[in-house]
């Protein structure tokens, strides 16, 4: 039993702490030392690198994690669990990993490798009226060239449904699907299904 609770936090140290990239160097000397997750070593930030987001300045997304160069940190420690947590919690990535892509003696190369959720291309509302939707566009928190993420497809559905039960169509169904767009994959076509179903007195 203890074994096996050893072997879960380990696992979950590795995912909350720093995925280590290994490389094949042309001489010994040049290998990456070996990380022992149980002896945590201290290392300095040599450089950061950021890749996945073309329309941010890296300056600022680097400033989300609370890392710099020349900083002194712990591997595996929780310097690099925060800065994941921080990223997590602006709610703007739908992935987040910090590599290292290099250690040569005390120092430590990073790279922080982000995924940004989908812009909205196009909403269609289907199954009601134009008044309908109109008041739902302004209320429900979906816009065209916004990210959407599941919480706020969620919120959305709690939304429409509320304003329907409001007038009377209680047992109203809200289905709101994302798709790929065709014409730009890093954006999404929202497609909203509402059924009023009967009004009840």
């Amino acid at each position: 039993m203890m074994f096996r609770k050893l072997l879960a936090s380990f696992f979950a140290l590795c995912a909350l702490t720093l995925f280590l990239q290994k490389a094949e160097a042309a001489t010994t000397e040049d290998k990456l030392p070996e990380i022992f997750y149980t002896t945590p070593r201290e290392y300095k930030i040599a450089d950061i690198a950021v890749t996945g987001m073309e329309n941010y300045e890296n300056d600022v997304l680097i400033g989300l994690s609370n890392l710099s160069v020349g900083q002194v940190i712990k591997v595996p420690g929780d310097e690099i669990t925060e800065a994941l947590k921080r990223y997590w919690k602006h709610g703007l990535f739908s992935d987040v990993k910090i590599l290292a892509t290099k250690i040569q003696g005390s120092q430590i190369w990073l790279e922080i490798q982000l995924k940004p959720r989908p812009q909205i291309s196009a909403i269609n509302y289907h199954g009601i009226k134009k008044a309908d939707k109109d008041d739902l566009e302004k209320s429900i928190g979906l816009t065209v060239g916004n990210q959407i993420s599941p919480n706020i497809a969620d919120k959305a559905k709690v939304l429409i449904k509320r304003h329907y039960d409001e007038k009377g169509f209680k047992n109203a169904e809200v289905d709101i699907i994302q798709k790929e767009d065709p014409a730009d994959k890093t954006k999404v076509i929202v497609e909203v299904n509402i059924d009023r179903k009967d009004k009840i007195k």
